[in-house]
């Protein structure tokens, strides 16, 4: 299985930990959900913004200027 090895100063690893034991996972699957939650948000909002894009021009076509 892939891996990655990343580096954290000694205050961002006390965090982590602590949200780490705040949420019951252990440090590497606090890190791991958190690290794939993010790209799949991201994913998400670009998504959103496309979809936005493509279909915002044909709703402010059915409202006056001033009511959109």
């Amino acid at each position: 299985m892939p891996a990655l090895n990343v580096e954290f100063s000694d205050e961002e690893m006390a965090r982590l930990r602590a949200r780490a034991a705040l949420t019951g996972r252990s440090l590497k699957q606090h890190v791991h959900d958190v690290t794939v939650e993010e790209a799949d948000r991201l994913a998400f909002v670009e998504g959103a913004v496309a979809e936005a894009a493509r279909i915002l021009p044909g709703v402010a076509a059915h409202f006056p200027e001033g009511q959109r």
